[in-house]
C-alpha cells in the first residue's frame, strides 16, 4: 500500500516537471518568434504555473506593447514592479510606453524611506523577514531569561549589557516582523488597478445613463475605492473620482 502511494506521488511530481518544462521550452520557442500573441499566451501560462518574477512581466509588457495594448503592458510593468520596485529596465519601460500612451502626467514618487522600506521588503522577501523576526524574537527572550536568572552572580558589565542587548533584539524582531507583514500587505493590495480598455466614461454615477466626467485612455494608474453592480468607483491619479464599468479595469 505504502509502495503504491509513493509510486502515485512520484508520478505526479514526475508529470508537474514535464509539463513545467514544456511550458518553459514554449515560452523560448514563442520569445524567439515575432508571433507576440503567442509570446503572451506561453508568458501567461508560465505565470499561470507559479512562475513568477520580474522578467516574466517585463516580458508581458513588452509583447503586449509590440501589439500596440498600451493598457496591458503598463499593467505588466506594474506587476513586476510590485516584486521588485527598484527594478530599473521595468521603470524605464514604464515610463516609455506611459508617454507612448499620452500620458505625460508623471507620477509622484514615494517618500523615500517608503521606497526605501519597500526596497528591502522585496530583497529579503516577506518569509525570510518572518524567520529573522523569530529568530532576534528567541535571543531577546533568552537573553532577558539569562539575565533574570544569573544576574546575581554576573559581572556588572555583563549584567548591564545584557539587559540592554535583549531589548535591541525585541526590536529587531519588531522591526522584522513589521517589514515581512507590510511585504504581504504590499503584494496583497487589490486597490490599485490599470485601465486597460482603450477608451472609456469616467461617469458620475453607476450606469451608462449617468453624467459623463470625462473620456478616459488605456494606461492610467487608479485606486478602487468602491464596487457597484458590475461598475467601479475609482480615483485617477489627479484625485478625481468616478465610476467605471469593471472589466475596462485590471487590479496590479
Amino acid at each position: 500500500m505504502a509502495r503504491t502511494f509513493f509510486a502515485l506521488i512520484f508520478a505526479l511530481l514526475t508529470a508537474a516537471a514535464v509539463a513545467q518544462s514544456s511550458t518553459l521550452e514554449v515560452a523560448r520557442k514563442a520569445l524567439a518568434g515575432e508571433d507576440f500573441q503567442a509570446q503572451i499566451t506561453a508568458l501567461d501560462s508560465l505565470a499561470g504555473s507559479g512562475r513568477k518574477s520580474p522578467e516574466l512581466y517585463q516580458a508581458l509588457g513588452n509583447a503586449y506593447f509590440e501589439r500596440g495594448d498600451f493598457g496591458r503592458a503598463i499593467l505588466q510593468y506594474e506587476r513586476g514592479l510590485r516584486l521588485r520596485p527598484n527594478h530599473k529596465e521595468l521603470k524605464n519601460n514604464l515610463q516609455f510606453v506611459r508617454e507612448e500612451a499620452g500620458i505625460t502626467r508623471p507620477e509622484l514618487p514615494d517618500f523615500f524611506l517608503v521606497r526605501a522600506w519597500r526596497a528591502v521588503g522585496a530583497a529579503i522577501g516577506a518569509r525570510t523577514a518572518f524567520w529573522l523576526a523569530m529568530v532576534w524574537w528567541w535571543l531577546a527572550v533568552a537573553g532577558a531569561v539569562i539575565w533574570f536568572l544569573r544576574r546575581q552572580a554576573m559581572e556588572e558589565k555583563k549584567r548591564f549589557a545584557l539587559l540592554p542587548g535583549a531589548f535591541i533584539a525585541l526590536v529587531m524582531a519588531l522591526l522584522f516582523f513589521l517589514l515581512g507583514n507590510s511585504r504581504n500587505g504590499f503584494l496583497a493590495n487589490d486597490q490599485e488597478a490599470v485601465l486597460i480598455a482603450k477608451s472609456v466614461d469616467l461617469r458620475v454615477a453607476p450606469g451608462p445613463d449617468a453624467t459623463l466626467e470625462q473620456a478616459l485612455s488605456a494606461g492610467l494608474k487608479l485606486r478602487i475605492l468602491d464596487e457597484f453592480d458590475n461598475y467601479v468607483k475609482v480615483s485617477l491619479e489627479d484625485g478625481k473620482q468616478g465610476w467605471l464599468p469593471v472589466a475596462a479595469v485590471e487590479v496590479i
